[in-house]
């Protein structure tokens, strides 16, 4: 596929020129450049990015997921679709042109590149929730973007717009999806093993992409782990979130509707100690953290004799979980790994109560 010169005409069904100026990006989808559409009188008028596609089912479908979302503040807006063809026979030439608004900002790959991208919790929050509320109207009527990275996640006054609908799809089709059309670096591990792209891989991309907004460096899908989502500067509730999103599929949240109900959840969830049991006879108790002056071997001994089942990990039958301090290395300041799982538990309605040391003693010493 030749480039286009600076210069080059393209005209849309009505005869509306635009004018090509120059390249933008270049890669598999096919080209973009940045152009101009021309006023009655020749003039340049607005500003447009061009993109001329390789595929004629990446402008299908480009074209279809533009316009179902045309209005959406969140979404690059869509402006012309057309198929510019010259010559005549065998001898011309068609080419599948998608014109849309320029994005003078750049994108969140741009931005982290120029060293100018590391936003507040409560930036990141808001922004993410945002974009969230793009992929609702999507994974609502069964469709699935599968390329949200940094350099097609654009920035509009500080604001996160979703681009590049290239290779979204109905999750009805449930073929599988080639790894090199759906960037492995930013694919979590179950999709570049051969699965099938589901609304819960959307959010994956999502949870990377709040750890590069966080972060100021861009998440691949090899960045994540405590250590990371540890250096975070967050509170421990959006610590969960980032690891949920972006953990294994099993635990991950299922699509855009679960991922808003998490993130709305995160100041409604109390992880204090509160309001023990008044026994723990038949309750099934999880340890977490480090005890003062009791080891665990101790404090499960106790726990047995006082009726109760202990528990190595948190389970659907777990219904006490005793907190302690945090070890070192953990990856939130007050919450590891088992609490965030508690965190989640919790939000999705399973009775658990916190209880501190001093309570699960007082509790323990009961007959």
């Amino acid at each position: 596929m030749s480039r286009l010169r600076a210069g080059t005409l393209l005209h849309n069904d009505a005869g509306t020129p635009y004018v090509v100026e120059r390249l933008l990006s270049e890669g598999g989808f096919g080209q973009t450049y940045f152009g101009h559409r021309l006023t009655p009188s020749g003039r340049p008028g607005r500003e447009v990015a061009i993109k001329v596609c390789r595929s004629l089912d990446d402008w299908h479908g480009e074209a279809y997921f533009g316009r179902l979302l045309a209005g959406d503040e969140r979404v690059v807006d869509l402006l012309d679709v057309f198929v510019d063809a010259t010559g005549r026979g065998s001898r011309q030439r068609r080419r599948h042109v998608l014109v849309f608004e320029y994005m003078a900002d750049g994108t969140v790959w741009d931005a982290v590149e120029d060293g100018g991208l590391v936003w507040s919790e409560a930036k990141v929050r808001r922004e993410i929730r945002a974009l969230l509320s793009v992929l609702q109207r999507m994974h609502a009527v069964w469709l699935l973007h599968r390329d949200i990275k940094p350099d097609n996640v654009f920035l509009r006054d500080g604001r996160l717009v979703l681009g590049d609908f290239g290779i979204s799809k109905l999750v009805l089709d449930t073929s599988p999806s080639p790894v090199s059309r759906l960037q492995g670096d930013f694919a979590p591990g179950n999709v570049t093993a051969g699965s099938v792209w589901g609304p819960h891989d959307d959010i994956y991309q999502v949870g990377l992409l709040a750890g590069t907004l966080l972060s100021g460096e861009v998440w691949w899908n090899q960045s994540v782990s405590i250590g990371s989502i540890a250096a975070l500067e967050c509170s421990d509730a959006f610590k969960s979130w980032i690891w949920h999103a972006t953990g294994a599929k099993s635990k991950r949240y299922l699509d855009a509707f679960d991922a808003v109900h998490a993130l709305s959840a995160l100041r409604q969830i109390d992880m204090r100690p509160g309001r023990p049991p008044r026994s723990l006879r038949g309750q099934c108790i999880v340890f977490s953290g480090r005890l003062e002056d009791l080891p665990r071997t101790e404090a499960t001994a106790r726990a047995r004799k006082a009726g109760a089942r202990v528990q190595s990990r948190v389970t659907d039958s777990t219904t006490v979980v005793v907190t302690g301090s945090m070890r070192a290395g953990g990856v939130g300041a007050a919450e590891g790994i088992k609490l965030f799982g508690v965190r989640e538990r919790i939000r999705t309605g399973q009775p658990i109560v916190l209880i501190d040391q001093q309570q699960f003693e007082r509790l323990a010493r009961r007959r």
